[in-house]
């Protein structure tokens, strides 16, 4: 048994990289367009939700309330937000936006700055007149969700922001906001003072003239005592509340506003697209990241699958000879479904397929040779290495039979005979007569198989049947060379069965393609292959790989 190399994991060696560099591109370039076309969605998104800011600052607080009171600041910042929020702040606002005009339509009508939270319907309707009040303030409602409002360096400012797919109506909504509460606020702060006075003032005079009314009547002289002093003392209340909304009345005219200035806008929303210098830099990252991503994902499979390259890496992983390496004809197969090409000759200048039948028969003094035609998969091309090895051996003189081992799919049975037969069948009945079972080719070998089977009939069984090893053993009087391609090693016992019947066995390997850890696998589980196994054929190469072998 040959010896087999189990290669480590670890760190990915810098061949794996040079390697995928060179027989990887097609993934390299596949996750290359990947990385490109999330950029470029990336991109895309970010065109349609724009983010619109503005900011405004805050009045300041007099020194008085700031000193007095940590938490006055923050109380303010929080009654600034509320009210920028307030329904009566928004509704200011669409009314600036005449969001609701009648007769020409409305002016400010932009859908996309609404459907990410109402529907076109709604919107159009909203966008006419408001019917009711229900879908005024509807509308109101779905504008204060969209914006969102907070405080910016610490409190002295707050920032209003709105994403939209428009940037320009987001901005002048956002703008309008500004517009609103600052106009707000000086009538509030301008009117408040004044308001406060004339309430004092309406105050007093209600309370002079109760307490004057009672006066008046306590010094009637009501019949009862007890309604006098009910009377005197109700007049005394009310001029003591009037010594008191009195001190009120001369505290609010000499009081000073808590804010000392009011407030002004730092930052207008503008509608700012994405900078070409920006959309270049993120799609140039895209392109790298994808290919990156790209080339390792493709050393990793070089490093982890370890597919069949050169002969000298495969030899140190099996401990196998490689026999040879066979060029690829790109379009061509086995038997061309149309018929009207022959079957596939391998006839290289070098004659490689030539030399290895050679060194397989004088591995055996000249005699009879059975040679097992085996590999790991299907499509790696055992079946058209068989064939022209049976088309090659007859080129030098041998009599050659050519066994379709492969019950399963049986490509030589179907491609060689022109109508369903039971050769193989009829000559396990028989195994000493196969004259009457062969079919005679063209080629001029002669050919044994079973285009197919029933359901009934274990292919593994007939395999390791000793009808099959008198067959083999009765050819061997009559012919000096007998190919059998047999079924794939990972899926079917077909190969180990019938490998005592065999003298060697030649493994096929797909270049690029079959992994060595899965000829390692095969090899180890099909320790009768494994015995007679005389080397390894490296099929479908490039030709830039056999030039520069």
């Amino acid at each position: 048994m040959h010896r087999i190399n189990v290669p480590s994991h670890g760190q990915i060696p810098l061949s794996a990289w040079r390697a995928a560099i060179r027989w990887r591109r097609g993934t390299i370039i596949t996750w290359t367009l990947l990385g490109f076309a999330a950029g470029a969605l990336a991109l895309g998104t970010e065109e349609r939700r724009h983010v619109v800011t503005g900011e405004v600052l805050l009045p300041s607080l007099n020194a008085s309330v700031t000193a007095s009171d940590a938490d006055a600041r923050e109380s303010f910042v929080a009654a600034q937000i509320e009210t920028i929020k307030s329904d009566h702040i928004i509704s200011e606002t669409l009314d600036r936006l005449a969001f609701w005009g009648e007769a020409n339509g409305p002016a400010f009508s932009e859908p996309a700055l609404l459907t990410t939270s109402l529907a076109g319907s709604e919107q159009q309707q909203m966008s006419s007149v408001a019917e009711t009040d229900a879908e005024r303030l509807k509308t109101i409602g779905k504008i204060k969700d969209l914006l969102t409002v907070s405080p910016v360096a610490l409190g002295s400012a707050i920032r209003i922001t709105l994403a939209s797919r428009d940037p320009y109506n987001a901005a002048k909504l956002v703008n309008a906001v500004l517009d609103a509460y600052i106009e707000d606020y000086k009538k509030t702060i301008g009117n408040g003072p004044k308001q406060a006075v004339q309430e004092l003032q309406q105050r007093l005079d209600t309370l002079q003239e109760r307490a004057a009314t009672a006066e008046e009547q306590a010094q009637a002289g009501p019949s009862r005592p007890v309604e006098r002093k009910k009377l005197e003392a109700l007049a005394s209340t009310y001029r003591s509340l009037h010594q008191q909304t009195l001190s009120e009345y001369a505290n609010a005219l000499n009081a000073e506003p808590m804010a000392a200035t009011g407030p002004r806008i730092l930052t207008r929303a503008s509608a700012s697209r994405t900078s070409p210098t920006f959309s270049t830099a993120i799609l140039a990252a895209a392109l790298l990241g994808g290919s990156f991503i790209g080339l390792a994902f493709a050393a990793r499979r070089e490093f982890v699958l370890r597919p069949v390259r050169t002969p000298e890496n495969l030899e140190l992983s099996l401990g196998l000879p490689v026999l040879g390496v066979v060029s690829l004809v790109p379009g061509r197969k086995l038997y061309p479904k149309n018929g009207a090409e022959p079957p596939l000759l391998l006839h290289d200048d070098k004659d490689g397929l030539r030399s290895i039948l050679l060194r397989l028969r004088e591995n055996l003094n000249n005699g009879t040779c059975v040679v097992g035609v085996a590999s790991t998969r299907n499509g790696e091309g055992k079946s058209t290495l068989a064939f022209n090895l049976a088309v090659l051996g007859v080129e030098g003189g041998a009599r050659v039979l050519l066994m379709d081992g492969n019950l399963h799919r049986p490509a030589l049975a179907r491609g060689l005979t022109g109508t369903p037969t039971t050769e193989l069948l009829s000559a396990l009945k028989n195994p000493t007569d196969l004259v009457d079972n062969v079919t005679t080719t063209e080629f001029g070998f002669d050919f044994l198989g079973e285009r197919s089977i029933s359901d009934d009939v274990r292919p593994a069984v007939l395999m390791a049947s000793p009808e099959l090893d008198k067959l083999i053993t009765s050819a061997r009087g009559s012919y000096d060379l007998i190919i059998c391609d047999l079924p794939e090693l990972t899926n079917h016992a077909d190969a180990e069965a019938v490998a005592t019947s065999l003298d060697v066995c030649v493994i096929v390997a797909e270049w690029g393609s079959t992994s060595t850890f899965t000829l390692m696998r095969a090899l180890k589980t099909s320790p009768a292959v494994g015995i007679r196994a005389a080397g390894v054929i490296i099929n479908k190469a490039p030709l830039e790989v056999l030039r520069s072998a």
